[in-house]
């Protein structure tokens, strides 16, 4: 009878074990995955859009025409465009979704396999350049995607506390990057990578800089803090 109490005790001990072992291993995978093949394979991937000719183009010709345009010009578009997001879209978001360097950052995301869902080219002043799909503001001038990224220059980097995706799918990151223009050598822009969390775990997610719950709370920069942009 001992016998027989004791080998069901080790066999319970053994089921408790490997119930925990596949749980971690579970919880674990996303976090290594990420480690040793997404994120790798993103910061490939921004290698190779810092050297894109048709976003280095939109950039240059988005900075030369809208040159002499000023910040109250911008947040005049920014609220129609923040209005259309709201309707799910209009035609001023439509036009500028129609463009070569959107419909390249759509294909872009497309052949991700999952791993980017938005993006968003951001001009030398903090305006949208580019976008696949619809987003809420034009003015990404008091952003931190932008603000940590532009203003400090080349290899400039943001990434965002985590979030819900654009369509409300899954949990993400944004990763942004300062781009440089290959001739010149100066910034350009901003990239900025919506990317799914679940694939890249905490090492492609984590945090740069730690972002103020203000930050956080409204996805804006508060320039009275003076905090380092």
């Amino acid at each position: 009878m001992k016998t027989l109490a004791r080998k069901f005790s080790l066999g319970l001990v053994a089921v408790i074990v490997a119930v925990v072992l596949t749980a971690a291993g579970t919880l674990a995978y996303p976090h290594v995955a990420g480690l040793l093949y997404y994120k790798p394979r993103l910061d490939r991937l921004f290698a190779e859009l810092h050297r894109d000719p048709v976003l280095i183009g939109a950039l240059r010709e988005q900075n030369a025409t809208l040159a002499d345009k000023d910040e109250a010009w911008a947040l005049s578009i920014d609220r129609t465009w923040n209005a259309e997001r709201l309707q799910g879209g209009g035609p001023l978001q439509r036009a500028m979704m129609e463009k070569p360097a959107s419909q390249h950052l759509r294909h872009i995301v497309a052949q991700s396999g999952g791993l980017v869902s938005h993006a968003f080219l951001i001009d030398g002043k903090g305006r949208m350049a580019a976008e696949p799909f619809v987003s809420f503001n034009y003015w990404q001038f008091d952003k931190p995607k932008f603000h940590y990224t532009f203003p400090l220059g080349p290899g400039a980097r943001d990434v965002s506390w985590l979030e819900r995706s654009w369509d409300g799918s899954h949990a993400v990151c944004w990763r942004a990057e300062t781009m440089v223009d290959p001739e010149a050598g100066q910034p350009i822009g901003v990239l900025a990578l919506e990317v799914d969390y679940f694939q890249l775990g905490f090492s492609g997610c984590k945090e740069q800089p730690i972002h103020t719950p203000e930050e956080r709370a409204t996805n804006k920069i508060d320039h009275a803090t003076g905090r380092l942009k």
